[in-house]
């Protein structure tokens, strides 16, 4: 017996209206993604050959840490695993390692649980800074933030980090990026270690901007022994964060090889100056000079220095009275011969022709 035109009508009406709801419910749900439940499994590979299918709960028990290639590294025993992660994932890994700002505050990465606790892992406790502003990754994405908080690594993308705010972080480590702005005045009485990217770059204690030739900007706070390669320039102050510095070795002393201009400074201290007094380190006592020029008490200020290696200087680009006033000196190597020194010293001749003095008694 068949259905009424009157009853077939409101059927008709009614699958519509029920069409329609769900359509408007699917319509205004969230896009499916990859982070699931704690019933996920995850596929790990381990050094021995084994394969083992893993939940999140037993996953992040053992997880360490991120592989070269952007692989979710986990630890059992003596046993290392590899859970193979997504393209998505090598992407997110580049930008938070980069500090590519844009796109890691979109952070729209389809990710798995295990991936987003494993990224948390290795920059949750890293604070990006740009151009005055503070961001860090909550595990999810990167979030503005509003305070300053601590955080083991502290990366500069964009402008110049006070002293003062990476001071309050208490970060060991600073990355300066390409559009960063460094000076002395970012280390002044921190211990960071700085390491560079893009255009600057570190070596052997010293931290060189190559934008514009090769220039030395500031030294490693912590720093021991600076050795400053071959540059055209040294900035005022660079080396005031260096307060532990006990060995130094520059192609010249000053703020350039050659004097000549009035933006010439040829006295060592002008390295540990910010335009009024010299703060040269109590600790510093051996110095080597490859080049350049050595100006009338280019040492001014140097009392504590007990060692000065000159032997790459021309002759004539040694003024007589260059190493006047280093009141502690006990050792000069110098291809001038007849220089002023404060003190009893006796003098003679190296295989390089050049005059050694020694301090008597």
């Amino acid at each position: 017996m068949g259905l009424s035109p009157k009853i077939r009508k409101w059927g008709t009406i009614l699958l519509a209206f029920l069409f329609g709801a769900a359509f408007t419910v699917v319509l205004f749900l969230p896009y499916p993604s990859r982070v699931g439940t704690e019933n996920d499994s995850f596929r790990i590979v381990w050094q021995d050959g084994r394969v083992s299918e893993e939940n999140f709960a037993e996953a992040y028990a053992c997880l360490s840490g991120i592989s070269e290639t952007g692989d979710v590294l986990l630890a059992r025993g003596d046993q290392i695993g590899t859970y193979v992660t997504s393209f998505e994932m090598k992407e997110a890994i580049s930008d938070l390692k980069n500090g590519d700002l844009a796109p890691m505050l979109a952070m729209g990465y389809d990710l798995d649980r295990l991936e987003r606790a494993a990224l948390f892992h290795v920059y949750g406790n890293t604070l990006y800074y740009d151009e005055g502003d503070l961001f860090s990754f909550n595990g999810e994405r990167v979030v503005f933030l509003d305070t300053v908080k601590k955080a083991e690594r502290v990366m500069v993308t964009g402008g110049s980090l006070p002293a003062s705010v990476l001071l309050l972080t208490e970060a060991e480590t600073l990355v300066v990026g390409d559009r960063a702005e460094l000076s002395h005045r970012t280390l002044d009485g921190t211990s960071v270690k700085v390491e560079g990217r893009g255009r600057y770059a570190t070596e052997e204690g010293a931290i060189l901007d190559t934008s514009l030739g090769k220039s030395l900007v500031a030294g490693q706070p912590l720093a021991e022994a600076i050795c400053v390669p071959d540059v055209a320039a040294c900035k005022q102050g660079a080396l005031l964060p260096c307060r532990n510095l006990v060995r130094l070795e520059l192609p010249f002393v000053g703020s350039g090889p050659v004097a000549a201009g009035d933006l010439f400074h040829g006295e060592l201290g002008y390295l540990f100056s910010d335009g009024g007094n010299y703060a040269i380190p109590a600790t510093l006592t051996e110095v080597k000079i490859r080049g350049g020029v050595l100006v009338s008490t280019a040492f001014y200020a140097c009392r504590q220095i007990e060692s000065v290696d000159a032997c790459g200087v021309p002759r004539g680009n040694i003024e007589r009275d260059a190493f006047a006033g280093l009141e502690s000196l006990r050792y000069l190597h110098t291809p001038r011969e007849d220089v002023t020194l404060q003190g009893n010293f006796s003098a003679r001749k190296a295989p390089c022709g050049c005059t050694i003095y020694e301090r008597r008694g």
